[in-house]
Order: C-alpha cells, then sequence, then structure tokens
C-alpha cells in the first residue's frame, strides 16, 4: 500500500465536525454532545493513524448499515488517496466476519459436551489469507467488526492475532472504542424518527 500523508488535526477536527452538523442536526443533549466529542477525540487523536481511523470507520459502519457514516469514511479515504481496492475491502470485511461472527458465536453458545459434534466450519474463507489491505488492517478490522457482531470468540482470536502481529494493545482499545462510539451515534440518529 502507498505511504499516506498524516492530515493536520486542526482539518481533521474541522471535518469530523462538519460530518456532526450535517448528520446530527438538531440534536443538542449531553447524551449527543458525549458522543460527538468521543467521535471526535478518536478521530482527531490517539494511536491510529489516519487511514486505521477511517478503515475501521468503514468497517463498523458498514457493519451497522448506516450509510451516512459509510460514504463519509469512504470519501475520507479517497481523500487520503488510499486505493479503491483497499476501500472495497475495507467495507466487504463486514461480510466475511458477519458469516464468522454468527457462525463462531452459535458455536460459542454450545456445551462443551457437544462441541466435538461441530468441529469443522466447513465455510470457505480464503480472503482471510491475502488480504489485499494487509494481514494488520484487515485483522484491526475483523475485530472491529467482530466488536459489534458481539462475538466473544472471534474478539478473542483477533486479539491474539494482532498481538502476535505487533499490534499495540493501545491500539486495539481504540477499536474498541471507536466501534462502541459508532454503534452509539448510529442508535441515536434512529430517535430523530419519533421526536
Amino acid at each position: 500500500m502507498p505511504s499516506i500523508k498524516p492530515v493536520e488535526r486542526k482539518y481533521m477536527t474541522t471535518t469530523v465536525e462538519q460530518f456532526l452538523e450535517t448528520n446530527y442536526s438538531g440534536f443538542d443533549s449531553t447524551i449527543y454532545r458525549d458522543l460527538s466529542l468521543n467521535l471526535t477525540k478518536l478521530l482527531t487523536d490517539g494511536p491510529l493513524s489516519e487511514q486505521e481511523r477511517f478503515m475501521n470507520l468503514l468497517a463498523i459502519s458498514t457493519t451497522l448499515e448506516n450509510q451516512d457514516f459509510m460514504k463519509w469514511a469512504a470519501q475520507s479515504l479517497k481523500d487520503l488517496g488510499v486505493e479503491e481496492n483497499v476501500i472495497r475491502e475495507s467495507t466487504e470485511v463486514a461480510g466475511i466476519m458477519g458469516m464468522n461472527n454468527v457462525y463462531y458465536k452459535f458455536r460459542g453458545y454450545l456445551p462443551e459436551e457437544v462441541k466435538e459434534n461441530y468441529s469443522r466450519a466447513g465455510l470457505r474463507m480464503q480472503s482471510l489469507m491475502k488480504p489485499v489491505t494487509g494481514k494488520a488492517n484487515f485483522e484491526m478490522m475483523a475485530m472491529s467488526v467482530s466488536i459489534i457482531n458481539g462475538c466473544p470468540v472471534c474478539i478473542s482470536t483477533h486479539e491474539k492475532s494482532l498481538t502476535e502481529l505487533g499490534v499495540t494493545a493501545d491500539k486495539i482499545h481504540e477499536l474498541a472504542r471507536m466501534a462502541a462510539v459508532t454503534k452509539g451515534l448510529s442508535t441515536l440518529k434512529k430517535t430523530k424518527l419519533i421526536f
């Protein structure tokens, strides 16, 4: 992947604020302020690079089926100079991980004495072997999606893989925080339908 130039924090803060003003017009509660300030901090500061932030935001928002976030994250990646195939995989990881999360959550619910009856998934997962985004980036997005889908088995597996790849605990924790805040804002947006 080509190297990405870092974006100035002031520019990114303005970009986040513009997105929120456009998509959350009329929200002014303390809950909205908490969520919007958290998103601004996550996207302007912290251990993740700009590319990592928006790749994960794209994977998370695709999982949540949040079109506003998806379009913004994809456009932000384009603005950063990220290649189209990387952006595409950042959306599609939600599909393959959605499949895995559902299957492995099923296995996780089973009592130990019957798990041997379901020892082989038998599902094709070749895309996990040589992702175009690179192994560490793919694993980070897989972790983000698994957090949203609530699969303990996948979360544990991807945390271990990320640690083995040298991804710091700070970055892994940031993925969980980003998933949490994006979920919160996605849920909050739905309240607009009744008020």
